[in-house]
């Protein structure tokens, strides 16, 4: 077995500055990918049926942006910041969003999709549905919408 040896102080204090340089660096991308590998990509709410049957559509994206869906087109009403979707992040967890399995329909149908780069999910409901923590959800996602 061969042991690194450096002549002088110096040749020692450079291989410590770029050992700890690549451990920083290696630990910082891991940490991005954590980060986006659990937060929301896409957001899509809303709600359909009742008198006119007409659609009510929306989306934020995971940079804060926030769109009305409107004949298939995209128009952006908002931006919104971090502290927003770490909020939003926090309410989906809260709620156990990825792993939640609801399809109640009716009259006025409410519903939330949620992609990400670790799951995908889609969750309805109508008015009689007992689930505060979705409503909450919800009525959060709804202050997006207003700048």
């Amino acid at each position: 077995m061969r042991f690194i040896q450096f002549n002088s102080p110096n040749h020692a204090g450079f291989f410590l500055l770029v050992t700890g340089l690549l451990i920083i660096s290696t630990s910082c991308a891991y940490i991005k990918k954590i980060d986006s590998e659990k937060g929301p990509y896409e957001i899509l709410f809303g709600k359909s049926g009742g008198f006119t049957n007409i659609p009510m559509e929306y989306k934020i994206q995971g940079n804060g942006d926030v769109f009305k869906i409107h004949n298939k087109t995209d128009l952006k009403v908002n931006s919104i910041s971090k502290s927003k979707l770490k909020t939003i992040s926090d309410l989906l967890l809260d709620c156990d969003f990825e792993h939640l399995k609801i399809n109640d329909t009716g009259n006025i149908t409410y519903f939330i999709t949620v992609k990400s780069n670790k799951f995908e999910n889609t969750v309805k409901w109508n008015d009689s549905r007992k689930n505060d923590q979705l409503k909450n959800l919800y009525k959060y996602l709804l202050t997006t919408i207003k700048p």
